[in-house]
Order: structure tokens, then sequence, then C-alpha cells
């Protein structure tokens, strides 16, 4: 019968540090965040365990990994490709303050924007007033695809208007953006493109900022003057929120470096990227392969109402595996995810929002469930 062989010490060595160190961390008063608090509890415990050696098994924890900081910094894939004006039009509605102007009350605004040159279009949207009524009790029904059509019609039948049927229309999945609006898309040969995510409609939610940046402090010189009611009423509603896009449309954008007037007259807009990566992109990027295993950054949409707390993990639970990858220039490198049963997610992620799994990845020991 041949002789058993001993573990080398290394082996030993990791297995000692192992058994160890789950007794600390798994327990009602560990869980430290760090390798450096960890450390300083085994050294409390009588162990000899280096940081580096703690670090590194603390690295191979799952839950560890699932509670790490959000990244600071995420590049972001800028619609930069897109350099042909009225190619692609984002659009978005936004909720405001009940404004009184005549015999209409102005509930919201259908605001659209061409990606290339970054120039706007704001129409107000209202129901007239019936009778002596001063105000609207039921808002429902108002905000439809009927609605945003006609919206539409006002913007690209608008002859002094440059915005024309764009080839590409993307909105999110309201229902106003459904029926009579994809009805009316389609009748002029528009492809329809559905954003899951807001950061998809990015250059529509930030014209959406700094309308209402500038809209609400015209709001509040109103408030100012007169508090008497919590509807302001303005003269000329339409006026007000024609002046405002003008200006914004004939003020230079930061990343064009001319203004929307003048850029949606080219053929070619070329646009910084917004949130550059300080280091290699795209071809000079160094690149996940198929082979590896990854959690991502959990988006806002995924926690529970909307909002992440003090408690929740910032980073998926489940495990996946890079599906596919898309390189561009100038671009960081965008990935796919699927799970193990190759159901994939629908949104790409870039490298920050990715972390590897390494092959030896512990989840917690059994005996917690019985603590």
């Amino acid at each position: 019968m041949p002789p058993l062989l001993a573990p080398d010490s290394g082996e030993a060595r990791n297995l000692d540090i192992s058994i160890a160190l789950k007794k600390i961390y798994y327990q009602p008063i560990g869980y430290y965040r760090n390798a450096k608090k960890l450390h300083e509890a085994s050294q409390k415990a009588g162990y000899d365990f280096s940081l580096d050696e703690v670090r590194e098994w603390l690295e191979r924890q799952l839950l560890h990994l699932l509670h790490k900081s959000r990244p600071k910094f995420i590049p972001r894939a800028s619609f930069n490709t897109i350099i042909t004006p009225n190619e692609v039009h984002q659009a978005d509605v936004l909720y405001t303050r009940h404004i009184k102007s005549g015999r209409t009350i102005y509930l919201f605004y259908l605001n659209l924007v061409d990606v290339a040159s970054r120039y706007k279009a704001t129409v107000p949207i209202g129901v007239a007033l019936r009778g002596t009524a001063k105000s609207i009790k039921n808002i429902q029904g108002i905000l439809t695809s009927t609605t945003i059509a006609k919206c539409l019609e006002k913007i690209y039948d608008d002859p002094e208007n440059p915005l024309i049927w764009p080839k590409v229309f993307l909105s999110n999945k309201g229902s106003e953006f459904k029926g009579e609006c994809e009805k009316l898309l389609r009748k002029h040969g528009v492809e329809i493109q559905k954003a899951k995510f807001k950061k998809t409609i990015g250059i529509a939610e930030r014209y959406n900022l700094t309308f209402q940046k500038q809209f609400y402090s015209f709001l509040d010189a109103h408030d100012l003057l007169d508090s008497s009611s919590n509807i302001i009423e303005l003269e000329d509603l339409p006026s007000v929120v024609d002046s405002i896009v003008e200006d914004l449309n004939n003020s230079v954008t930061r990343l064009l470096g001319i203004s929307p007037a003048d850029a949606i007259k080219k053929k070619s807009v070329f646009a910084k990227p917004s949130k550059p990566r300080k280091g290699p992109m795209g071809y000079d990027e160094k690149r996940l392969s198929y082979g590896d295993s990854v959690i991502y950054l959990l988006d806002l949409s995924e926690y529970k109402g909307g909002r992440r707390r003090a408690t929740d993990m910032n980073w998926s639970s489940k495990i996946y595996n890079i599906r596919e990858s898309l390189v561009q220039k100038n671009q960081p490198v965008l990935y796919w995810l699927e799970d193990d049963e190759g159901n994939g997610l629908e949104r790409s992620f870039v490298r920050e929002e990715l972390q590897i799994i390494p092959p030896d990845i512990e989840y917690p020991p059994q005996w917690v469930l019985a603590i």
C-alpha cells in the first residue's frame, strides 16, 4: 500500500488561513469591509497571517465582492458614432407644474433632440378649460399616443424647423409612444427603437434637466411675486417655451464646440465624448475574454423603489459569462452577458461595471445558517 503523502507546507498554510478567517469573518460581529480590518481582527485572535494573505482570501469571498464600493467614475459609450443630423432623434415627456395660459392648463412637454447636432424642440401639452373651470381635476387620458403623434407632426411639418422625420426614433417604453405615435412614425418610414434604461436616451434626459433649470428659474420669479395659487398664470406660455428653446439652440455646446443651430446645417458633426476614460479605449483597451466569469454593477432601477439603501449590495449576486463584446475606435469596449443557462441580459456594460470572479470563488459556509 503506497504511503500517504502529507500536504506541502503551502497548501497546509492556505487551509489554516481559510479555516481561521472563515470563523472570524462569518460571524455576526465580522463581515469586515476591507482586508486591513480583517487582518487586525485575525491578529487579535492570535494569528500571524500577513495582510497580503488576508487580502487574497477576502478577494475569493463572493459576499465581499458583492458589497465592494461602486466605481467613482464609469466611462460611457457616447453617441459620437452618430454624426449625421436628423439621423437619430431621442424623445421624452417632461412632467412639470401646472401652468395656466389663456384657457389652457399645460401639464406636460414633449422634448425632442437630434443626437448628432443636439438641436432641440419642445411642444407644450395642455388641455382647454371648460366653462368657468379654473383647474383640471382629472389628468388621465390627456397624455396619449394620439397627443404625442400630433406633437410630432407639429415639429416635423413645420417648414421653419430644421428637424425632419429621422431614420431612427428613440424613446422610452411609455404607452404615449406606442399606438398612434408608432403608426405615424412607420408611415414616414422611421425605425422605432425603445430604450430599456434611462442612459439609453441620455441626450434627451440631459435636455430635460437643462430645460427645467431655465424654466423653473423663470417660474420661481413669478412665485416670489405672487404665491397665492399653486397654478402659475402666464399670458403666453408657448412663447416663453419657444424663447428658452431658441436660446439653447443658439448657444455653443461644450461637446460640439458650435451651437446646435449651426450644427444642424452641416452634413457631419463630430462631438467629443461626454465621459472619456483616462486610459486606453477601444482597440487599445485590454479586453475581457469569453471564458471570464463576472458579476455586474447593479443599476438603480434594479433596487426596490428605484433607490439604493446603504445595506444593499452593489453588485449582482448571480454570476454571468461574457456572451459577446463590441469594440469601437475611441469608445470603451461594450460587453453583453449571459448565465450558465444561456439567458442573456438586455443591456451592455463597460469594464468598470464588471468584476471578474476567480475560479476558486467561495460562498459562505453552511454553518452560517445555524447561527
